[in-house]
């Protein structure tokens, strides 16, 4: 055998794509088909798919575009996390599988599914809609078409990575909240508002901001960070959640919503004694009305399986409390004054 075809062998392989497989019309229940084909090194999971599609099984079915990993049609979850299947490389996923040569395709977590891989995207598109994630032009509708309407660089900077978003809906899929509660703005809503609230060309900024801040809306989110670091295009999702909320505390106020309060409740048990004090935490967050009509029946279960959380005065200032509230104190400083430069 000659070398050019021991190298030719080397970068060839058998591996089998596990996929996951629903038809509503007919199926009761999902499954999941093998198929084993010859994979050479450089193939993605597309081509495979394709190649299967082509060859095996036409009966598959998954969106596809672009195949460039521009469109984001291509989304779904391989080997557990949502990715491009155009831009995922088959051998690169054979080293994550949890059974060996083995790597399982499934379609994108918390939205409706269609038929296969393919999930329905209207849901999304219909929460993009109600948080009005467009630019809405302060430029008077007769001087439109007339000219450039521009931008400093140094505006645009603030929210050029947030224009890199393709909308896979891969940080949709991965987002913990949305599990739990799928009427939750979602983190690819968050990001598209964030990018029209920082544009000075918009006229709507105050608007979307109520909307943002009602139930379901930013103050829901965990800080789970799974929603950045399974972002297709590495996109600072957070840095844009916490921009709104920046912006929602600076123009509305710490009292406008109950994540808001939360979010004061939080930092001041912190700054005062290191810790939170839990017990009147719910209180401070929601009201007494709020906290006995919802949460009282809990409590009562708590106390009865002596879990409750300590009261007030038994909740000590943790050790070197003193230096902490310097750093804090400094920390906040610095956090105030970088807020001031980064809206200049």
């Amino acid at each position: 055998m000659t070398v050019a075809a021991d190298q030719h062998n080397e970068g060839t392989r058998d591996v089998t794509l596990r996929v996951f497989r629903l038809n509503p019309q007919v199926d009761s229940k999902p499954y999941y088909d093998d198929y084993t084909i010859p994979v050479e090194r450089g193939i993605t999971v597309l081509r495979a798919l394709n190649y299967i599609k082509e060859n095996i099984d036409a009966s598959i079915s998954y969106r596809v575009f672009c195949q460039a990993g521009i469109c984001g049609s291509c989304g779904m979850r391989i080997n557990g996390i949502s990715k491009l299947a155009c831009t995922t490389q088959v051998w690169d996923e054979l080293s994550k599988c949890r059974e060996e040569g083995i790597i399982k395709i499934e379609p994108l977590r918390n939205m409706p599914l269609i038929k296969d891989l393919i999930v329905d995207m209207d849901p999304l598109v219909a929460k993009m809609k109600h948080y009005s994630n467009w630019v809405d032009s302060t430029m008077p509708e007769a001087e439109m078409g007339k000219k450039e309407f521009l931008v400093s660089e140094e505006e645009f900077l603030r929210y050029d990575k947030a224009t890199d978003c393709i909308l896979c809906a891969s940080c949709v899929s991965e987002c913990s909240i949305l599990r739990a509660n799928k009427d939750y703005v979602s983190p690819a809503v968050l990001l598209k508002s964030y990018r029209m609230n920082a544009d000075s060309r918009d006229g709507i900024h105050d608007i979307r901001l109520a909307e943002l801040v009602q139930d379901h809306g930013v103050w829901d989110c965990t800080h789970c960070y799974r929603c950045q670091e399974t972002c297709v295009k590495s996109i600072p999702i957070m840095d844009a959640i916490h921009g709104i909320r920046e912006d929602a505390i600076e123009s509305r106020g710490m009292k406008d919503t109950a994540g808001s309060k939360h979010a004061e409740a939080f930092m001041s048990d912190i700054s005062k004694k290191g810790k939170l004090v839990e017990a009147t935490l719910p209180f401070r967050t929601n009201g007494v009305a709020w906290t006995v009509k919802n949460l009282l029946p809990m409590a009562v279960k708590m106390i009865l399986k002596r879990r409750t959380p300590p009261p007030p005065p038994l909740v000590k200032s943790s050790k070197g409390i003193k230096q902490f509230r310097a750093e804090f104190k400094e920390m906040s400083e610095h956090v105030k004054q970088d807020h001031k430069t980064h809206n200049k």
